[in-house]
């Protein structure tokens, strides 16, 4: 693998994204747990951004598209050394042997005895893609309708994430205020939705193209879910 710091591969994301024909705003990056970074933009329709940016709306209701990137910087760090580089970290541990068998020293850790574990993910690529809030302050509290919505909304996340390792939707249902939160009668709106894909990013087998590769998905999965979820939601 070449050597990738971080950054660069957010650089590499904002790249794709924008072949993409997506536009990024509010952009954060930190570290959420002593060796796990993360690299996060909310991502529009470039066209839109453009529309929202200029002020000639006061406010536009569109989707928009929260995409992470997560690095394990433990792993990212052996995929740039290699396990040349690791074996020179580590030594054989004493063992306790008759004397007579007892090594006279240590004998030093060679690259030949590792193998790096294929399970091991370098990070994983986020992509939540949601409404804004007032399309659903304008659904009605029906359950059939609630029920279109889930199905429309699922089969959605089927066709666009075939090339994603994980699809989730995730729908909060809200107790319709007009009849008084305490009422048998009152109505769940759906509300909190988001359509979630997961791109995974192992430690073994990931070159630079590879990893352009997944961001390239994860991008055109995005900029298509944005476009798809409103024809959900124009469906009814």
């Amino acid at each position: 693998m070449t050597q990738l710091t971080r950054h660069e591969m957010g650089a590499s994301l904002l790249g794709e994204l924008r072949r993409a024909g997506l536009g990024v705003r509010d952009l954060f990056d930190g570290r959420q747990e002593p060796l796990s970074w993360y690299f996060r933009v909310v991502a529009l329709d470039q066209s839109e951004l453009d529309i929202l940016e200029s002020g000639a709306v006061d406010h536009l209701q569109i989707p928009t598209a929260l995409v992470e990137l997560s690095i394990d910087e433990m792993a990212l760090g052996l995929a740039n050394i290699g396990v040349d580089g690791l074996a020179t970290y580590l030594r054989h541990a004493p063992t306790s042997l008759p004397a007579e068998t007892e090594p006279a020293a240590d004998k030093p850790q060679s690259a030949d005895d590792f193998l790096y574990d294929p399970n091991v993910m370098l990070g994983l690529l986020g992509v939540d893609v949601a409404p804004p809030p007032l399309w659903l302050d304008e659904r009605e509290s029906n359950p059939a309708t609630n029920e279109r919505l889930a199905a429309r909304l699922t089969n959605m996340a089927r066709q666009i994430g075939e090339d994603a390792d994980a699809v989730e939707v995730h729908i909060e249902g809200a107790l319709d205020p007009d009849v008084g939160w305490a009422s048998s009668e009152g109505g769940v709106r759906p509300a909190g939705i988001s359509v979630h894909f997961t791109f995974d990013i192992p430690l073994v087998g990931t070159e630079e193209r590879e990893l352009a590769r997944v961001f390239a998905r994860g991008a055109s999965v995005a900029s298509e879910a944005l476009e798809r979820i409103r024809e959900v939601f124009r469906a009814g």
